[in-house]
């Protein structure tokens, strides 16, 4: 590629030279500042160096590590598109707690995320010169566990020798602080060739708070002032009504670090240890929600144990890996959450906090595995685990709790009658239709009729009709508003390959009598966007059924779905007008989302193509690559500056014969696929491409010899010429439309 190309084909899928030098640099950090931390603790405590990683590590490191750290932070503040900051933040706390689980953090910096996974990944990707990485990171991680780091925000400190001055003071006493507090005795930090004494500096409850003792060590403030000044911020904040603002802040040091007054009159630490808002915030930057705010204050006042436990408790709360957790682990979360229900008692914003606790937990308890949930039972209020042949009791929960889980341990019955809808056995009872009815927000009477259509939709052995569903669609679409929506639950549980294809075929009749198919639309695409980290089965489906209401029908109706066919791309008064503006404000909105749910698409697509890719859950490179392909469609028959974006760095891979894909493919089917992809990206591209696009396009013609060199057969020949075929098309539709707007 030429230098011009660089920044108009930017690649989507990860930007993968530019990520893998940050990863790299972030690693680079996190190595930096333990070493900083391991060498400003004169005396060692028991844990800090017992590690089993190679002490040759910090050989380079010995003199000052200091200075290699100024020069890593400028590297990092000279890189665009960041706010000055990072935050080093533990993860997944109650999966720590086995034999053999190795410490882990997320580092946030940009709009990258580091962690082991990330470094693991890069490393299978870049090669194995880079696994001494793998080794740095333990190193980093194991001493951060080990002065107990829950969370580091840093404020990057540019190249101002001030301000590092401020960072080394800041670290000398983070490296001092878990032995000052195991002793009860003062810090002591060497300023100038003199040895300062700080005294440990107390929150308003009278315990130890690291960054108050950060703060006074950078100001020179006494206990006793620090006292008053905890007590007057205190005071400040009960007296406080909301439009000050007040209740946006999670303790003491957090009101002070924020509010402007004082903010000026200070030195804030560039360095914030164990700060109880990173817990709750995603992303370096950004106001504490009042709601999470009162979180904070509840678990800090309520349970007056550790960082650790308090960040347990928020954890259990806000955590990202309900998805992954076992039965005992999740019980112990419940506990907790109950736990904090319990403890709001006549609290001010009462019903505020107990609003964010029921959202939060019922969003989570969504994401648990049915087989984790089924392991669950609760008996007169008390929670318990069956692991195996035992069971363990967690303990008694709040009313509010017990009824949660009474109800997601119902739904798992429920749901296994839908899954046998039709069944000549299967009888849903006044239970199931509560459920349903709470599941779709809608009334149970409504339910019952619902499901009764569903049920005359099946055949005597169970098998799905399309018959009876034709029979049903009139009366279906009297429930528009939300037949889709259970309709589209019913075709997310696993099913025979040919009931699935009749279903959705079925579904097309549907789509001909909504008035609003704008909402099925959300439906599928909400859906879809959930979990833009992770890859479902049902996502093919629902990009199929997206691309299916876009259009308006007529001769499609006889159409079988296995793919959409790439004929959709000549629809243009055929396409739904009001169900691409709804969909357009709805990608639009959640760009990030569906640009993470690509680059994970299709990272696991290169993942696939390894020859010692595991695919036991059967969703293997045939699949992820239609799967794409379904999205790259939709995109395209929606037009405007994502679809663009997202097919220009889709042609960026696919047509480029010197891009990781064609590396890594095994054999000629590989490559026949992906030159079929390409042909589709290029057709795309032809119907809503721009003037720059024509460059691109032509880049793609002008690689036809490097594309032939692949293979010597004519069917190769052939599908190389189609694709060139059609990129020249694809230009002059861009051409024609571009002359037709000047005119």
């Amino acid at each position: 590629m030429d230098d011009m190309e660089l920044p108009i084909l930017e690649s989507l899928y990860d930007s993968q030279g530019r990520n893998d030098a940050l990863i790299t640099l972030l690693v680079e950090l996190c190595h930096l500042l333990s070493a900083c931390l391991r060498r400003d603790h004169d005396t060692l405590e028991e844990g800090i160096e017992s590690t089993s990683i190679d002490e040759t590590i910090d050989v380079p490191l010995q003199i000052d590590p200091y200075a290699q750290l100024a020069k890593t932070l400028d590297k990092l503040n000279k890189r665009s598109g960041h706010d000055g900051t990072l935050l080093i933040r533990a993860c997944r706390l109650s999966s720590q707690s086995g034999d053999g689980v190795l410490p882990d953090y997320q580092v946030f910096f940009s709009d990258i995320v580091m962690d082991r996974e990330a470094v693991a990944m890069m490393i299978r990707r870049v090669g194995d010169h880079m696994t001494y990485l793998n080794a740095l990171v333990s190193k980093a991680f194991t001493t951060f566990d080990s002065f107990k780091v829950l969370t580091l925000h840093l404020k990057l400190t540019g190249d101002t020798p001030e301000l590092f001055e401020r960072l080394r003071t800041s670290i000398a006493i983070i490296a001092k602080y878990p032995q000052a507090l195991r002793k009860a005795e003062d810090i002591e930090i060497h300023n100038n060739g003199d040895i300062v004494k700080l005294a440990l500096m107390k929150d308003e409850k009278g315990l130890p708070d690291p960054n108050l003792t950060m703060l006074a060590g950078l100001n020179a403030i006494k206990p006793d002032a620090m006292k008053m000044l905890v007590k007057e911020v205190c005071n400040w904040i009960k007296e406080s009504d909301t439009s000050t603002g007040a209740h946006r802040y999670a303790g003491i040091y957090d009101a002070i670090a924020g509010v402007k007054n004082l903010r000026q009159k200070l030195i804030l630490p560039p360095i914030e240890l164990n700060n109880i808002r990173w817990l709750l915030l995603d992303r370096t930057v950004g106001k504490l929600p009042k709601a999470k705010a009162q979180i904070a204050r509840l678990v800090d006042e309520e349970f007056e144990n550790t960082s650790f436990d308090q960040a347990l408790y928020l954890e259990s709360l806000y955590g990202s890996d309900y998805n992954r957790v076992n039965a005992r682990e999740l019980g112990f979360r419940i506990k907790r959450v109950s736990d904090m229900v319990s403890a709001i008692g006549d609290r001010p914003k009462r019903g505020m906090i107990m609003d964010e606790i029921l959202a939060n937990i019922q969003w989570r308890m969504e994401k648990v595995p049915d087989d984790v949930v089924r392991q669950l039972s609760v008996v007169n209020g008390l929670l318990s685990v069956k692991d195996g042949a035992e069971i363990f009791e967690i303990g008694r929960l709040h009313e509010v709790a017990a009824r949660i889980i009474e109800f997601y341990v119902g739904r798992l019955d429920t749901r296994q009658k839908m899954r046998r809808i039709g069944g000549k056995e299967n009888h849903f009872n006044a239970r199931d239709l509560e459920i349903l009815s709470r599941d779709f927000d809608i009334s149970p009477m409504d339910v019952r009729e619902i499901l009764s259509l569903l049920e005359r939709c099946f055949n005597a052995e169970g098998r799905f009709s399309k018959i009876g569903f034709e029979d049903c669609v009139g009366e279906f679409s009297r429930y528009e508003a939300k037949v889709f929506e259970i309709l589209w639950h019913f075709l997310k549980q696993p099913m025979q390959r040919d009931d699935r294809i009749a279903f959705l075929n079925a579904l097309q009749l549907l789509f001909v009598k909504m008035e609003k198919p704008e909402k099925a639309l959300r439906v599928l695409l909400g859906d879809f966007l959930e979990e833009p980290e992770t890859v479902r089965f049902s996502n093919r489906n629902a990009m199929m059924l997206a691309n299916l209401l876009l259009r308006r029908y007529n001769k499609e109706l006889d159409i079988d779905i296995e793919i959409t066919p790439e004929e959709v791309f000549l629809v243009k008064e055929g396409l739904n007008r009001e169900a691409a503006t709804a969909s357009l404000m709805l990608i639009d909105a959640e760009r990030e989302a569906l640009f993470e749910k690509i680059r994970t698409i299709h990272r696991k697509i290169v993942i696939s193509l390894d020859s010692g890719f595991d695919s036991t859950d059967d969703m293997g490179f045939k699949y992820l690559l239609s799967l794409e392909r379904e999205v790259h469609i939709f995109v395209a028959l929606l037009g405007g500056d994502v679809a663009r974006s997202v097919l220009r760095s889709a042609i960026n891979e696919y047509g480029n014969p010197d891009s990781e894909l064609y590396r890594l493919a095994e054999d000629s089917a590989m490559i026949e696929a992906f030159l079929q992809h390409l042909k589709v990206l290029v057709r795309g591209l032809g119907r809503s491409g721009e003037a720059i696009d024509e460059w691109i396009l032509d880049q793609v013609v002008g690689r036809r010899q490097e594309f032939l060199s692949f293979s010597k057969e004519s069917r190769h020949e052939t599908l190389v010429k189609r694709v060139m075929e059609w990129a020249d098309r694809s230009k002059e539709e861009v051409r024609s439309r571009r002359l037709t707007e000047v005119a």
